[in-house]
C-alpha cells in the first residue's frame, strides 16, 4: 500500500518511526509544511529531522494547492498527522482507502482547536488519543480506533503530550496494516455526544489576579511546553510562567 505522510509536528515524525516498520506500506513521500508558513505549529520540527527517513519530502503552504503533486503519486491512503490546515474534499476523495488522521481527545468528544490545552484547562481526567477518517467536517469523521490514557492532577501539557505520543504508536501499529488489508473498522460518531472546543487566543494565556490558584495552576501545566507558556504582565512586561506547584497554607 503507497501511503503520502502528511504532517508538520513532533507527533508526525514519532508516528512515521512506527509505519515504516509495517510490512507490505511503502511511505512514497513526506508532505510537510514550508518553514515560513502561517500554519507552522508550536511543536513543529526542522525540516533536516524529515531528510532522515530518506523519503522523497513535499513543502507547502497549503496542501490543497498542491492537489496535482499529490495525484501523480497516486496513493492508496493519505496519513495525516499534526496538520492544521483544513482538507478539501479534492483532496479527501483521491485516495481509494481515505485520509486518515489523529485527535488527542476520545472523539466526539473535545472536537476542535487546541485539544491537549483546553482538556487540562476542563480538569479532563480520561482522556486519549483517536484514529478516524477525515471528513469535511472537522474532527467529525468515522472511528478507527481509540487508545485510552489518564490526564494526573500534575501532568503537564508535555507529560500528555508523551502520553499521545505513545497511544498513537499502538494505533500505527494495530491499524495501518488493518487499513491495507481494507479490515479497519469504520464507527460512526454519535452527534448527540459531539462537544467542540473553543478557539483560543494569546491573550487567553494571562494569568490574572482575580484566578483562582486552581485555575492559575491549570493555566501553567495547560500551556507548558511544547506550547508558549501562561505569562503575568508585571510594569508592561510579559513574565512567562513554565512550572509551579500548589502549596497548601495549614495556618489556621
Amino acid at each position: 500500500m503507497k501511503i503520502i505522510w502528511m504532517s508538520a509536528n513532533k507527533l508526525g515524525i514519532e508516528l512515521l518511526e512506527s509505519a515504516i516498520l509495517i510490512r507490505d506500506i511503502r511511505i512514497v513521500a513526506i508532505v510537510t509544511l514550508k518553514e515560513d508558513s502561517k500554519t507552522v505549529m508550536y511543536d513543529s520540527v526542522p525540516f533536516k529531522e524529515w531528510n532522515r527517513f530518506k523519503i522523497p519530502i513535499i513543502r507547502v503552504d497549503n496542501i490543497n494547492e498542491n492537489i496535482d503533486k499529490i495525484k501523480k503519486l497516486a496513493p492508496d491512503l493519505i496519513v495525516a498527522c499534526g496538520w492544521r490546515q483544513i482538507i478539501s474534499d479534492s483532496l479527501l476523495n483521491l485516495p481509494p482507502k481515505g485520509v486518515v488522521g489523529f485527535h488527542p481527545t476520545l472523539l466526539p468528544y473535545g472536537r476542535g482547536p487546541a485539544p491537549i490545552i483546553n482538556s487540562i484547562l476542563c480538569g479532563v481526567k480520561k482522556s486519549g488519543l483517536s484514529m478516524f477518517y477525515l471528513s469535511t467536517k472537522v474532527d467529525a469523521g468515522d472511528i478507527i480506533g481509540q487508545e485510552k490514557f489518564i490526564i494526573e492532577a500534575n501532568d503537564f501539557a508535555g507529560d500528555v503530550y508523551d502520553k499521545v505520543i505513545a497511544s498513537g504508536h499502538k494505533l500505527v501499529r494495530k491499524y495501518l496494516p488493518l487499513l491495507t488489508e481494507g479490515k479497519a473498522p469504520r464507527i460512526a460518531q454519535n452527534e448527540k455526544r459531539a462537544t467542540l472546543f473553543p478557539k483560543r487566543k494569546f491573550s487567553d494565556n494571562e494569568i490574572k489576579s482575580e484566578d483562582a490558584p486552581e485555575l492559575i495552576y491549570a493555566k501553567i501545566r495547560a500551556l507548558a511546553r511544547p506550547y508558549k507558556g501562561a505569562y503575568i504582565v508585571r510594569d508592561d512586561k510579559k513574565i512567562i510562567i513554565w512550572d509551579a506547584d500548589i502549596v497548601k497554607n495549614d495556618e489556621k
